[in-house]
């Protein structure tokens, strides 16, 4: 069963990078060959990771902030995000709903994409209070959000103890 599971995972995986890659993120290793995969957004903007984090979090998805290779911006500050599927996988979701997450993840990362991290210490932390006041507040956040609780909610934690 643990095998099947695993096996689950990597597909998953690499059905959500390919998706990620037709909705135009870049990927550092062009996809993946495990259960995680590393988007490079620093085409964006350096130091994009920290936008991205907060406002996939505020849409219900849980990714990591992370450095990319080469990174133009500061390990505290990095330009990445890392994506894992053992999650959404344990939930019982397939290679159908990554297309899903994939698209809902892009309507977040394009509204974080008008942010620009202020170089100075002060005013960086100023710009991030704001950004996270108005991502809170942001539309888009606020369906995908709607749209991520209705896709949790058909694959529930452990359904097999509810039924």
């Amino acid at each position: 069963e643990f095998k099947r599971y695993a096996e689950q995972v990597v597909s998953n995986a690499k059905a959500l990078a390919g998706n990620l890659m037709d909705n135009g993120t870049k990927l550092v290793t062009n996809g993946t060959d495990n259960h995680m995969m590393l988007a490079d957004l620093s085409g964006i903007s350096p130091g994009i990771g920290i936008f991205a984090q907060e406002a996939l979090d505020k849409a219900g998805i849980t990714i990591n902030k992370n450095t990319v290779p080469n990174d133009p911006s500061s390990p505290f500050y990095p330009s990445g995000i890392r994506i894992g599927t053992p999650a959404i996988t344990t939930r019982g979701m397939k290679e159908p709903e990554m297309a899903d997450i994939a698209a809902l993840i892009r309507l977040v990362l394009d509204q974080v994409s008008k942010y620009k991290l202020p170089s100075g210490k002060e005013a960086r932390s100023t710009y991030i209070k704001a950004f996270q006041e108005e991502i809170s507040k942001n539309d888009i956040v606020s369906e995908v959000r709607a749209k991520v609780a209705a896709l949790a909610e058909k694959f529930p934690l452990y359904a097999d103890l509810i039924s």
